[in-house]
């Protein structure tokens, strides 16, 4: 635990009184980032890489809307137990009074009182629920017909989702949080399609590894911003741990990893050359991420510029996807 002498959660949550159904409703949605739709771009990319015989098979539509809705129950549960987490170590308190800038509370509504923390807790566990229950109707919906890698990634990015605070606490290990997180997202798309297609391939791979990426290029930015608070709790994040020079040199690491896979996507399948012109404005903000943050340090910005490419980034495959999906 923290000393909390000179932090407190009181000293940024508004005076309230009670909370009005709304409040609550939207406190949940808050608590569980449900909201942020960049959770399921390896979903939607999972569908258009399967092949027309693939989305043809029985169950196939019923299973991929059980994944989505399994989507969310982990998205739910892993974003509502990282904030107990950070609500109970006072990791949040600090850092939404720290960093570049001064970050609007009402995003943690347990630091906001929107949400109590025995409410988190019941939300968590019911979101868990979710997530269960929708993999096994998702696998029910295609007989139980698929591949063990399948089941076992569906499986592995639930469980090690949870992992990132709590239980195992990953992402207080050197590299661990930023490993945990290219995975999950990757898995996003692995575990839906392997189990409707029955195969891999490369197409697939590639875009999971891109997505993977993009969402650690957005993280790491936040959690240069976040470095206080981390510090104080022992979270080692990249950010706690590196200098600033290998900081930025991951980031162009980073950066290079994208373009070399995307180059790779091209080459390499059946994607068109045109995939690297609708990667340009993705890889142009991911470039200009690294003149905001390492050089000039405005970290929040840069980890905006990250979402936005990561939005630009999902359009650069998706189009090309897309064009498949309709014309092979």
């Amino acid at each position: 635990m923290i000393d909390m002498s000179d932090v407190s959660v009181a000293a940024i949550r508004p005076a309230s009184g009670g909370h009005s159904v709304r409040e609550t409703v939207l406190g949940f949605v808050r608590l569980s980032k449900v909201a942020v739709f960049q959770h399921y771009f390896g979903l939607a990319l999972a569908w258009l890489l399967l092949s027309s015989s693939a989305r043809d098979r029985p169950g196939a539509t019923l299973a991929m809307i059980a994944f989505l809705i399994g989507s969310i129950g982990i998205v739910a549960a892993t974003c509502a137990l990282d904030d107990i987490v950070g609500f109970r170590n006072g990791s949040d308190a600090i850092n939404y009074q720290h960093g570049e800038t001064k970050r609007d509370i009402r995003r943690k509504p347990l630091l906001s009182g929107v949400i109590s923390e025995s409410q988190a807790i019941v939300f968590v566990v019911a979101a868990i629920a979710v997530a269960v229950l929708a993999g096994l109707a998702a696998f029910w919906a295609l007989d139980w017909h698929a591949p063990l890698a399948a089941y076992v990634l569906y499986s592995a990015g639930l469980i090690l989702s949870l992992q990132y605070s709590a239980g195992l606490r990953v992402s207080y290990y050197q590299g661990g949080g930023e490993l945990l997180l290219f995975a999950a997202t990757a898995c996003g798309l692995y575990a839906p399609f392997l189990a409707v297609a029955q195969e891999w391939t490369s197409a697939a791979v590639l875009q999971g590894v891109l997505l993977g990426l993009w969402m650690v290029m957005v993280s790491s930015y936040s959690n240069v911003n976040d470095i206080t608070g981390d510090r104080r709790v022992g979270r080692k994040t990249m950010a706690t741990v590196a200098s600033h020079a290998t900081i930025a040199t991951t980031m162009v690491l980073l950066v290079i990893g994208s373009v070399a896979a995307t180059v790779w996507l091209v080459a390499g399948t059946e994607f068109p050359w045109w995939t690297l012109l609708t990667m340009l404005p993705a890889t142009a903000l991911h470039v200009s991420q690294l003149y905001v943050g390492p050089l000039r340090r405005q970290w929040l910005q840069a980890r905006r510029l990250g979402m936005i490419a990561y939005n630009l980034g999902f359009l650069g495959i998706g189009i090309p996807t897309f064009y498949l999906f309709v014309t092979v």
